[in-house]
């Protein structure tokens, strides 16, 4: 079994190339996923994160809203922290667990783990190989605008508070440039694909 870290900054393309993998076998575990599904109103985090930031994160059904608390914590790097303490470990502790079933079942799986803080949360001990996905600040900041609604400030911001990409780069074993067209980003996961194959 091969386990891959795939990650990046917001708006380079990370669940594109996630996609990429997922088509060519890969058996994909979505951390962003895991992390909306353990704040759900009544679950342990849920109580954790509205006893932290307080209750004018919650909309009207008692489900945080996400942008609200985005707004809070990526104004203050400390919130960040406390949300990642809270966060992280049962992500990670569910990951875990679902590479622990796929392997059941496949012990030759590839399995590529999507994590937007890989590097940051210290889960680049818990994959074999890194992937890095990379884009242009200015294509960055147009895919978040899409994704998530966000003006150009609020995508900065996060930036911000995020690893620089030069420092994730540096700790990858592979990088992607997503800056370009669907093709150029397909056949650089296909090659990296036959390299991990290969292995």
């Amino acid at each position: 079994m091969v386990i891959i870290g795939v990650t990046g900054s917001i708006g380079t393309g990370k669940t594109t190339v996630s996609g990429m993998f997922r088509r060519m076998g890969a058996a994909v575990i979505d951390a962003d996923e895991i992390s909306h599904q353990l704040i759900y109103p009544g679950k342990p985090a849920w109580k954790k994160v509205v006893s932290v930031f307080g209750k004018t994160i919650l909309r009207r059904d008692h489900f945080i809203d996400r942008k609200a608390l985005g707004r809070k914590v990526f104004a203050d790097r400390r919130l960040l922290k406390k949300l990642g303490g809270i966060i992280h470990p049962l992500v990670y502790k569910e990951i875990r667990g679902r590479i622990a079933r796929i392997k059941r079942s496949d012990p030759s799986a590839i399995v590529v783990v999507d994590v937007p803080l890989l590097l940051e949360s210290g889960g680049q001990k818990q994959v074999d190989k890194v992937v890095v996905v990379a884009a242009p600040r200015s294509v960055q900041l147009v895919r978040a605008g899409g994704k998530f609604g966000l003006g150009k400030s609020e995508i900065l911001r996060r930036i911000k508070m995020q690893m620089p990409i030069k420092e994730k780069i540096k700790a990858a074993d592979f990088v992607i440039d997503n800056g370009g067209s669907f093709v150029s980003t397909a056949k650089q996961s296909r090659a990296i694909w036959k390299k991990l194959v290969g292995a």
